[in-house]
């Protein structure tokens, strides 16, 4: 029991270094969002990032859900959904997003205590289930 305490000590320790960060839409031609160009800075982030989203919106959505699907070193986790206007208050747009053009900037935190790699596919869908968009990080930590 010791040795678990003592290396999960050291663990919490640890610091990895992101070797790869790339993000991109992984929807299609069906989505509501079209013509969706992400960014992220700094190319390579280490802890924290901004995302960048553009792209072109088909209606105004007013109500939906962003759901996550992560695998850790080819592990899947089980999948999370939130409150989509709730999750998107934190950035610079809310909700009722209106049909048009979307410009969106957010932040987020790579857990740089994990290492190896890490997969995390972000679909929003509206109040009828239909998808919005769809964005894949793929983050690699050594």
């Amino acid at each position: 029991m010791l040795k678990k305490i003592i290396l999960f000590s050291l663990l919490q320790f640890v610091s990895s270094t992101v070797t790869k960060f790339v993000v991109s839409s992984c929807g299609d031609s069906t989505d509501l969002m079209q013509n969706i160009v992400l960014s992220v800075e700094p190319k390579l982030p280490q802890t924290d990032y901004t995302l960048y989203l553009n792209g072109d919106l088909s209606q105004t959505i007013t109500k939906g859900t962003s759901k996550y699907d992560i695998t850790y070193n080819f592990i899947p986790i089980s999948p999370t959904i939130e409150d989509l206007c709730t999750e998107i208050s934190a950035s610079n747009i809310s909700c009722p997003l209106l049909n048009g053009f979307i410009s969106s900037e957010s932040n987020g935190t790579i857990p740089i205590d994990l290492s190896g790699s890490l997969t995390i596919k972000n679909q929003w869908f509206n109040n009828d289930q239909t998808k919005i968009l769809c964005m894949k990080f793929d983050i690699k930590l050594a």
